[in-house]
């Protein structure tokens, strides 16, 4: 069935109730990535500036502001930040486990049509930063500022 007008406008980040959510998935998400084995040397260094980076992301992603954008210079940024990593296939699949783990952990809505969204956003962006591990900062195309919006 396909969704009513007022469905479709209403963002993700209303649907999530909001910035407190998204923090909460971002601190859940951080604490069991840090203290991952395979993932967390890649987060341990970053400390409570990655919480506040990563809430500010998700926020301008699920449809509200652009703070993120405006503090760390968006898309460039996420993409400068993974390179030279080298983050394997599987460092990418655990990124996607942890972070669907702390959706849960954080009270996210448990509707199908969110819950399919958000794993596909989740997944895309973890490929766009798995492949952007794979290049140097020289080599990154510099080109998108912004960043884009997770939508139904």
């Amino acid at each position: 069935m396909a969704p009513t007008t007022l469905e479709v406008a209403v963002t993700m980040y209303d649907h999530v109730g909001g910035e407190g959510p998204l923090r909460r998935l971002a601190e859940a998400f951080h604490r069991t990535a840090v203290a991952d084995p395979l993932i967390g040397r890649m987060f341990r260094y970053t400390g409570d500036a990655h919480v506040h980076r990563l809430t500010a992301y998700l926020v301008e992603v699920f449809g509200h502001g652009s703070a993120f954008t405006d503090e760390t210079g968006g898309f460039e940024h996420v993409k400068k930040m993974h390179a030279d990593l080298q983050i394997t296939d599987e460092q990418q699949d655990r990124f996607v486990e942890l972070m669907l783990a702390a959706a849960d952990e954080a009270g996210l809505p448990e509707d199908e049509r969110f819950r399919t969204r958000f794993e596909q956003e989740v997944r895309r962006a973890a490929a766009i930063t798995t492949r952007a591990s794979r290049l140097s900062r020289d080599e990154l195309a510099t080109r998108h500022g912004r960043l884009g919006r997770w939508t139904w």
